[in-house]
């Protein structure tokens, strides 16, 4: 299997890392794999992952629900019904900070349409990129969608989007600083990018560390912290002007963790340790499961 080795940090370029943790596909292969950390600024990534042309093989299974959308199984049920809400939230949450009403949208990581689904009902003109065809093919079967392969950001003209939105995706990509450099090109003047990330900060990333179910290796790359994910907004000439927790992932991430200790009542152990973190977090933001960057160019 050919793998990406990196002796320096995507985010400073630092070169002193050490290891922080090794961590376990438990959703496909059972293989292990070796988190680093920079000395310089905090940020974690995963080594040593595979490369474009191996990975798909380790989103291939019906349990990957970005892509299959299965409904099989309890946790799955949940995400679903919590989907419902979600879709409300991220709806209105682009309503809140994009300079227009509605506008071109385009939605990287698009997986089976939902998202796309609900803006365009709202009048936005949507575009979504998702790199499995399997999803591409759903979301023009059930919503008629427009979407595109990988390499379509680098085909847009620039300065054509009012938003440009990546929920728990950027953490997937492996052209991190290409990704970040191509959004700001095709942002209008006035545009809004809107990246949900999962937060290693978080109190339940802190209590499970290796079963920390957001760490997702090898299908997770990069592995955020607010502080580090504004450095690279930086790098990139944007400002982050507001964090948003997203108060729904410590519950769904806690049951999943639990699932992969083997907890006996996976689903219930998960709930109940979900609400004690969720409480956590409205105490401060900055230990939500996941976290919303509102960006805007410099």
């Amino acid at each position: 299997m050919e793998t990406i080795h990196l002796s320096s940090c995507p985010v400073c370029s630092g070169n002193k890392l050490k290891k922080e943790l090794t961590c376990t596909d438990f959703l496909v292969s059972n293989e292990k794999f070796l988190l680093l950390k920079c000395e310089n600024c905090g940020f974690v990534f995963t080594q040593d992952f595979p490369n474009e042309e191996e990975i798909g093989r380790y989103y291939d299974t019906p349990q990957y629900i970005s892509h299959s959308d299965t409904q099989k199984g309890l946790i799955n049920s949940l995400y679903h019904f919590a989907r419902k809400i979600a879709m409300r939230s991220k709806s209105n949450l682009v309503s809140d900070y994009s300079a227009v009403k509605s506008g071109k949208l385009l939605d990287i990581g698009s997986g089976t349409g939902y998202f796309l689904h609900t803006m365009c009902r709202k009048k936005w003109i949507v575009t979504g990129i998702e790199k499995s065809e399997s999803a591409r093919v759903y979301a023009h079967e059930k919503f008629g969608l427009n979407t595109q392969d990988s390499g379509y950001l680098f085909e847009i003209p620039e300065e054509t989007k009012d938003i440009v939105t990546m929920w728990h995706v950027l953490e997937h990509i492996e052209s991190l600083n290409d990704t970040m450099s191509g959004i700001y090109r095709i942002l209008k003047k006035d545009g809004t990018a809107v990246i949900a990330l999962p937060n290693k900060e978080s109190s339940d990333a802190r209590h499970y560390k290796s079963y920390w179910a957001a760490y997702d290796v090898p299908r997770h790359l990069w592995h955020f912290s607010p502080s580090d994910f504004e450095l690279l907004a930086e790098k990139h000439n944007f400002k982050v002007e507001k964090i948003k927790p997203m108060y729904f992932d410590p519950f769904y991430i806690s049951m999943l963790s639990e699932k992969y200790k083997g907890t006996f009542a996976a689903a219930l152990v998960g709930l109940t340790k979900g609400f004690f973190f969720f409480l956590r977090s409205l105490g401060n933001k900055k230990k939500c499961s996941s976290l919303v960057y509102i960006l805007k160019k410099k």
